[in-house]
């Protein structure tokens, strides 16, 4: 028996979805209606890593793979999912078997139609093991799929799960052409890589730039989220990589950029709505910005010491100097845009209390001093190492990081060592457990996502869960959670996850809610944010003036 109670086609879901866009300078009499061409100058913090989306683990870097890779759903804030390349959905009763029916007339740039047989061979793809090892978290309880027809999809769950509705809004499932999945550069991504979205990548300078060209043809656009429907109204995007902040401010003062990625704290205020700009932000709705303490060795293998690290730093204030007052701090290992925050964490689930923080380390015998004044226990320094990948060193990570370190030491006289390192060392550091602390944040439509990634001991799901945290209870929860239907319970879940993980065994510190943000000349008119996913869309709405 089918159940139709997730059955949306694009016309009904546009009122339910209405809630989840954010559009800036679109259309309206007071800018006038939108003109098609133009090249769009695009200033980025963060270098994909690789642009195929099936293997991206950048959440930073979604906004800009959107532009050529669309998913057959999308999520709104509301938490529901709405069809993109998908015409509608069935849910079976049982939850274990969806139903996808494909709209007609999409192509893949280099052509193919995008089929239910294109479909199949997109998942049966994702088998092999040496392709998306590391990007399987919602595919973990997919049992089988199948071609019901030329635009029919039948996918067989072992057990509900929310997570693979989820799945199929993310990039990560986004469909590639047949002939693209034997390509030479799959596993890179770009050029030549074809997908079903707006734009191409034409071209592709690794540390430098990345051009995605218009197509002509594009007409299946998430109409109830983009409020239009045919091809962009740019030609062209031009992105230049700029990790460095104050260059890709410059350059957008200067008039070499139109359009800015990563907005840092201190430039927010004289780019909001001022000197000819306009500002941008959504907050991430996955988990915050927060350490994950490895409790598989010492010392953080002690809840004492756990604890004494949550408290030995005054992070409202830390967070509110680093961040020009512009950051919310993070109480819990959710994000607040979540619907299952706990919100009755904020205040109380860690306090700044250094007297707190000694007593507990002299009770765990870090009783010693060194001569550089460290805690010592026998003969030992009281050491604490987080390992960063450099490559997701951003928005003032390493100043904050380096901030905490400074009151460790002071406070209660924990070696706080921030290391960034290059990915392949912090791969290498991590199989080999030489590292304490884990720093991470994930932005998801759905945070079961995110949870099972960080958390979940299952390596099938835990695929960055370095707390190494073993533990039955927070299993139960996160597998629970993923198969409940009914929100409520689902929120009672994960408030019972929440004050575990943060307030009982301490196994993680929260710091701060990312965010995604823009920063735009006037000339700039329709950009997009989407608040269900917590990102910025992609550049399809934009149009250029001037």
């Amino acid at each position: 028996m089918i159940n139709r109670r997730l059955f949306l086609t694009g016309l009904a879901a546009t009122a339910a979805a209405a809630s989840t866009m954010s559009l800036a300078g679109c259309g309206g009499a007071s800018n006038g209606q939108p003109i098609s061409g133009g090249t769009l100058r695009f200033g980025y913090e963060t270098e994909p890593t690789t642009l195929n989306p099936h293997l991206s683990s950048q959440d930073t870097v979604t906004p800009l793979l959107r532009n050529a890779f669309d998913s057959y759903l999308y999520r709104d804030a509301q938490g529901t999912y709405h069809p993109w390349l998908a015409e509608s959905y069935q849910l079976s009763e049982d939850g274990l078997t969806l139903t996808l029916f494909l709209k007609d007339g999409i192509t893949f740039s280099d052509g193919q139609a995008l089929s239910a047989q294109a479909v199949v061979k997109n998942f049966d793809k994702f088998t092999e093991k040496s392709y998306t090892a590391t990007n399987r978290v919602g595919r973990a309880n997919l049992a089988s799929w199948q071609a019901a027809d030329e635009r029919t999809v039948i996918f067989t769950l072992t057990q509900p799960d929310n997570l693979f509705l989820s799945y199929l809004s993310s990039v990560s499932a986004t469909p590639l052409s047949p002939t693209s999945l034997n390509a030479e550069n799959l596993k890179s991504g770009g050029p030549g890589i074809a997908g079903v979205g707006p734009f191409t990548i034409t071209d592709y300078q690794q540390g430098a730039s990345l051009t995605f060209s218009k197509r002509e043809d594009y007409a299946w656009a998430p109409e109830a989220l983009t409020g239009r429907q045919g091809p962009a109204h740019l030609d062209a995007v031009q992105v230049s990589f700029l990790p460095e902040a104050s260059t890709r401010v410059g350059s957008l003062q200067s008039g070499q950029l139109d359009i800015i990625y990563g907005v840092p704290a201190q430039n927010v205020a004289s780019l909001n709505g001022t000197g000819g700009f306009s500002y941008q932000e959504v907050l991430n709705s996955g988990t915050p910005y927060s350490l994950y303490l490895n409790v598989s060795k010492s010392p953080l293998d002690d809840v004492r010491v756990r604890r004494a690290f949550q408290q030995a730093v005054d992070l409202s204030t830390l967070v509110d100097k680093v961040y020009y007052s512009t950051a919310k701090r993070a109480w819990s290992a959710i994000s607040p845009v979540s619907a299952f925050y706990d919100s009755s964490l904020e205040g109380s689930s860690i306090t700044f209390d250094v007297d707190a923080a000694n007593a507990l380390l002299d009770e765990a015998g870090w009783t010693g001093r060194d001569s550089a004044g460290y805690r010592t226990k026998d003969g030992k320094r009281l050491t604490v190492r987080l390992v960063s990948g450099a490559i997701y060193v951003r928005d003032s990570r390493d100043t904050l990081n380096l901030a905490i370190a400074d009151q460790m030491k002071k406070n209660v006289g924990i070696e706080y060592i921030f290391q960034p390192v290059d990915d392949g060392t912090e791969t290498e550091r991590s199989e080999a457990n030489d590292y304490e602390v884990f720093d991470n944040t994930y932005n998801a439509p759905d945070v079961a996502t995110a949870l099972d990634l960080l958390y979940n001991s299952d390596p099938a799901k835990g695929v960055i869960a370095r707390g190494r945290y073993k533990d039955a209870g927070v299993d139960e929860w996160l597998n629970a959670a993923r198969a409940q239907s009914d929100q409520e319970a689902r929120k009672a879940t994960y408030a019972s996850f929440q004050s575990y993980v943060v307030k009982e065994q301490a196994y993680v510190l929260p710091l701060y809610v990312p965010r995604n943000s823009l920063a735009y000349s006037d000339k700039v008119k329709g950009t997009l944010v989407d608040e269900g996913s917590g990102s910025v869309f992609n550049a399809y709405n934009i149009w250029l003036v001037g």
